[in-house]
């Protein structure tokens, strides 16, 4: 659930309350019911996201969290993680995340100028935005990140320094999009009627190097494609995604992945809620090949600065590995990836062409 749709998001979300109640009977329920989707492996983080978990009450919040602890061992978990909204951050909200065991704030933020999240329909300010970050590191979160998007509707070189402005703000954790077109959203339906017109790859790619620069200049690390981190603060549950760790999604549109096949809930409220009342799951599912294992690989791992270590690649996948080699050689000349102690690493040349050298390197 969100507010408003962001015209930029392409992500399944409604943005009405209507079903709230019914929606959080059938997560419960899901929960339930999915108890051993994750056999005997250990939870390590938990991640509340998808629509905007912050505009929970605390009783909701709660449900959900002791529904979550009643079926999964949650004694171990090094990082809990809820998406936040400036505009619902209160002291008190912040007291009982903190109270529920949370100990990393992500806060969306796009812009710290007033006119561009107008243009992009952001229901929070500037002022909130900062002030929402104080308040977090005054309650005790220590981990505090927070996103931004470059590319947006009138946004200059001039935005982009003020944005980074950041640094002042006490945050471990920083995301730094690029702005793409999705489908069926209405920067997609304003562009196609020539009201909207993206900023040019070479644009983007200015900025996005301009960024890294000075991001890394005041002491983050350039961690994976789109993040960047402080003393070491890194996304622990997104990076178990990209190093192929097994996880369980909850609701609409949530996906699984067990290590051998994923699954995706129906992008349906109504649906979902519909045939959990029934005790039925609701969901796609996707059998992963050796070839699909290798190409998820290569895709996950060498998007992060630790990339791809080529003695798993020819131990896990012999029948690949001889492949990888000979299409390595055009992509080290021209300064994409670079090979050091046995790992295979995107060069901040590669972040830009990623999707490229990936599809180079995939088995076909």
């Amino acid at each position: 659930f969100c507010r408003s749709k962001c015209y930029y998001c392409g992500f399944y979300s409604v943005a009405s309350t209507q079903l709230k109640k019914a929606y959080i009977a059938a997560l419960g329920h899901e929960i339930q019911l999915r108890k051993d989707y994750l056999g005997t492996s250990e939870v390590k983080t938990l991640y509340f996201g998808g629509g905007t978990p912050s505009w929970l009450s605390m009783d909701e919040l709660t449900d959900i969290v002791t529904t979550l602890e009643m079926n999964f061992a949650l004694n171990c978990v090094a990082e809990r993680t809820i998406e936040a909204n400036p505009e619902d951050i209160t002291r008190d909200k912040l007291k009982g995340w903190r109270a529920l065991g949370f100990n990393r704030l992500s806060i969306g933020i796009q812009s710290f100028n007033d006119e561009v999240l107008k243009r992009i329909n952001r229901t929070h300010t500037a002022q909130d935005a900062l002030r929402s970050v104080e308040w977090a590191a005054d309650s005790g979160f220590e981990n505090i990140g927070i996103d931004l998007i470059l590319g947006l509707p009138g946004y200059t070189r001039l935005h982009l320094q003020h944005d980074l402005e950041i640094v002042n703000l006490p945050i471990t954790h920083l995301s730094v999009y690029l702005l793409s077109i999705d489908s069926n959203t209405v920067f997609e339906k304003l562009m196609q009627k020539g009201r909207f017109q993206p900023q040019t790859d070479d644009e983007l790619a200015d900025q996005y190097l301009w960024v890294s620069d000075y991001l890394k200049s005041i002491g983050f690390e350039h961690y994976e494609i789109s993040n960047f981190a402080k003393n070491s603060k890194y996304s622990l549950h997104n990076t178990s995604y990209w190093q192929q760790q097994k996880y369980v999604g909850f609701g609409p549109a949530a996906h699984s992945f067990d290590l051998n096949s994923r699954q995706w809930n129906v992008a349906h409220l109504k649906s979902y809620i519909d045939n959990l009342a029934n005790d039925r799951l609701s969901f796609e599912k996707e059998i992963l090949t050796d070839k699909d294992k290798f190409n998820e690989y290569i895709m996950t791992n060498l998007r992060t600065m630790w990339g791809i270590q080529e003695e798993k690649v020819q131990l896990q996948f012999p029948d690949f590995s001889k492949t990888v080699r000979p299409k390595l050689a055009p992509i080290l000349e021209n300064g994409s990836v670079v090979c050091q102690n046995g790992r295979i690493r995107l060069t901040e040349k590669g972040w830009l062409v990623s999707d490229d050298v990936f599809s180079d390197l995939f088995v076909v």
